[in-house]
């Protein structure tokens, strides 16, 4: 970054001086945009608030309202009875212990294998008590002995289908009321198997009511009353509980069902009654109330704070840029202008959004006037000074209309797309032409927006139709507002140079019949001043421009000047301060005349700082030569400034030094050409003269290159052609 420059922008009255009008007037702006944001996107909950707002529960409904826009809703009340109901009615999940079943089978086979086929009492008796530590309490079952092998194999078997039985299909320890299930089901899966069934609560078995399950089944066979009795009690001996609630699958299961869930919405059409005459509120009513002030908008602290904040964090985002880039630090220069142009397309784009924005309709970023002002500023100011606006302004765009990417998108990228399609334009006519090219950049914007976010076929077309409209209408909207903004504003629009670069305007006119050397010596300037302009990319036409003007001073005072003298030279029969004086008020009678005739600014700075702070040499030597060096002042004998500030009124400087200076040369070559402008050059950048204009001394190079080569054009060498009476 150029330090000067920087040093610069960091001085200007905006960034420095806190006590300026200007300071004032920026923070003016701060304020008029959040205004405009809140009234734009809070007005209808601050000014707009209906009667029926203030309806409570039991109220009666005194007038019909009726929807001017659709409505829909979520029913949260039925929402949440729906998600109740489902809730209730999802079965709980138990698991039959399959590892548990085998286990107690098997220690039943065990110890029916053991007993089994011994009819020796004494044999008998030591294994009841082998397996006392196996089978606690077994021994008291001596008497079995006593049985016949046969019935007692009998009633062991009729035991173990019971106890099989009654572990298939799960023996619960207790049955929870929570966990039971508001349909009075269970639902019951093996964990071997994974095998699922689904059980009245009434019909499962509890540790407490198995017996009715043996009796049920011991009902179909033979057995007396004693050997029941036994069935019972071995059964109880070796059951154990194998089902158990299981909260991990159920509440998984809870989690699927809320997945598949759908809140319960309400649609209401644009025409129907949000509330009817008469009739009572009650709390469906009230989530139709709720849910139009959502729709609208509730007030909130946060929605009045947050345009403060984000207007504040896009002024910073500026001022950073601006340093950034020094290049830019030109958008201060008129800060009424970015102003405007910021606060119309806000409010125009927030203006769009608000009443035309539709579900499911064309997108509303596609009418915002993007196009429009990026073409405006563009020929206003310049292509970096656009790009540094449109980047500011997309960001605040997608702040103010809730993060909308779509806006982001279109306002950085037709605002780029146009300010490049505009930058070569030459005549107004080109305007039409680029709201042609715009167009196309439009719809091509659009076309990819719309593939990134699909749509129906219909809004696509829609959506394609109105951006490239909206291109052409950018175009002739242009052609009309500008030459408003040029008559209020004065700029330096390609236009209005192009209209000033025109020989025949009467005062050029009245230059050449007055003062016909200064008129030559203009000429030339322009000629130098465009070509070292073009050659290091500043405004080569306000450079032509401002050569042109920048000696209009001198028209009624041509005699003082050498460029217009013949033979008398005034200054002989004066002293030199008063010489002094009327060589340098014709910066001031220039600076004055182009004011009268509304010149732009551009142009009448050029005037003003072509002479920067040099010193008027001839005189100043003479005064010397006079009165002793001591005795003459330097300030005295010097222009009054400013020095120039940009690098257009510096190439302009230049030319006419150069100019000027070149005249004396006798038989001037390109080696002599180049030496004796760079020297020239070199004078006044150590005098100081360009140390505001930005320019580097690659810079200078390039323009002494081109001084060179127009000057050798100029000055190239011709042949001499015969006289008649010789060839005769």
């Amino acid at each position: 970054m150029n330090k000067n420059i920087r040093i610069n922008f960091l001085e200007h009255t905006l960034v420095k001086d806190n006590s300026t009008m200007n300071r004032k007037i920026l923070i003016m702006y701060y304020f008029i945009i959040v205004l405009t944001i809140l009234i734009l996107t809070q007005f209808d909950k601050i000014f707009l608030r209906e009667s029926f707002y203030n309806y409570k529960e039991g109220d009666i409904v005194t007038e019909d309202v009726i929807l001017e826009k659709p409505l829909t809703f979520i029913n949260q009340e039925a929402t949440e009875k729906k998600m109740k109901l489902a809730m209730d009615l999802i079965l709980p999940i138990y698991v039959v212990k399959d590892d548990i079943s085998n286990r107690v089978l098997k220690s039943f086979d065990d110890f029916h294998m053991s007993i089994s086929g011994i009819e020796n009492e004494e044999e008998f008796s030591k294994i009841l008590e082998s397996m006392e530590s196996t089978y606690p309490g077994i021994q008291y079952l001596q008497h079995l002995r006593t049985l016949d092998t046969a019935r007692l194999s009998l009633m062991l078997s009729g035991a173990r289908d019971s106890i099989e039985t009654i572990m298939q299909t799960g023996l619960f320890s207790h049955l929870n009321e929570s966990r039971s299930g508001a349909t009075g089901l269970l639902e019951v899966i093996h964990s071997d198997l994974g095998e699922k069934t689904t059980q009245m609560v009434e019909n499962t078995i509890l540790i407490d009511n198995w017996q009715d399950t043996v009796r049920d089944y011991l009902s179909y066979y033979d057995y007396s009353q004693g050997e029941a009795k036994f069935i019972e009690m071995i059964v109880y001996y070796f059951l154990e509980p194998n089902c158990f609630f299981s909260s991990e699958l159920t509440d998984l299961k809870k989690q699927e069902v809320l997945k598949t869930m759908t809140p319960v919405w309400i649609y209401l059409d644009t025409g129907d009654k949000l509330l009817i005459k008469d009739t009572v509120i009650t709390s469906l009513e009230l989530a139709k109330i709720n849910a139009f002030l959502d729709m609208k908008g509730r007030i909130s602290i946060n929605a009045i704070a947050a345009p403060f904040f984000y207007t504040l964090l896009i002024f910073i985002f500026l001022f950073v840029l601006l340093i950034a880039f020094p290049g830019t630090a030109g958008l201060l220069e008129n800060p009424n202008l970015i102003f405007f142009l910021s606060w119309f397309h806000l409010t125009v784009t927030l203006l769009l959004f608000r009443f035309l924005s539709v579900p499911g309709g064309v997108p509303v970023v596609f009418f915002m006037p993007t196009a429009l002002v990026s073409i405006i500023l563009s020929l206003l100011r310049n292509r970096r000074e656009t790009i540094i606006f449109v980047l500011i302004q997309s960001v605040l765009v997608f702040f103010v209309l809730n993060f909308n990417s779509q806006a982001l998108y279109f306002t950085l990228f037709s605002g780029l797309g146009s300010c490049l399609v505009v930058e070569g334009a030459e005549k107004r006519i080109d305007l039409i032409k680029g709201g042609v090219f715009i167009a196309l950049v439009q719809i091509l914007l659009a076309l990819l927006m719309m593939i990134i976010i699909p749509a129906p076929l219909k809004i696509v077309f829609f959506s394609i139709l109105v951006a490239g409209i909206n291109g052409i209408i950018s175009g002739f909207l242009s052609l009309t507002v500008l030459p408003l903004f040029e008559h209020i504003l004065n700029p330096c629009t390609t236009f209005r140079l192009q209209e000033l670069s025109d020989l025949n305007t009467p005062i050029i006119k009245r230059m050449l019949a007055l003062a016909p050397g200064t008129y030559s010596h203009s000429i030339n300037i322009a000629n130098l001043a465009e070509t070292g302009c073009r050659n290091i990319g500043a405004n080569a036409l306000l450079a032509r421009v401002g050569s042109y003007y920048h000696d209009i001073g001198k028209i009624d005072q041509a005699k003082y000047f050498s460029e217009n003298q013949k033979e008398y030279n005034k200054h002989d029969d004066m002293k030199t301060t008063l010489s002094v004086a009327v060589i340098k008020s014709h910066v001031k009678i220039g600076i004055e005349t182009a004011k009268k005739m509304n010149l732009p600014k551009g142009v009448i700075d050029i005037i003003a700082q072509h002479h920067g702070t040099s010193v008027i040499e001839y005189f100043y030597q003479q005064a010397v030569k006079e009165k002793g060096v001591e005795n003459v002042s330097l300030e005295d004998y010097s222009h009054n400034g400013p020095r120039p500030q940009t690098k257009e009124a510096a190439v302009v400087m230049l030319a006419d030094m150069a100019e000027a200076a070149t005249r004396s040369m006798v038989k001037p070559t390109v080696n002599k050409l180049e030496k004796f402008l760079w020297d020239l050059i070199m004078v006044r950048f150590k005098d100081g003269e360009l140390n505001e204009c930005g320019m580097t001394l690659q810079e200078l190079e390039v323009v002494k290159s081109s001084f060179v080569h127009v000057l050798t054009g100029h000055y190239h060498n011709r042949i001499e052609y015969p006289d008649r009476a010789e060839r005769n």
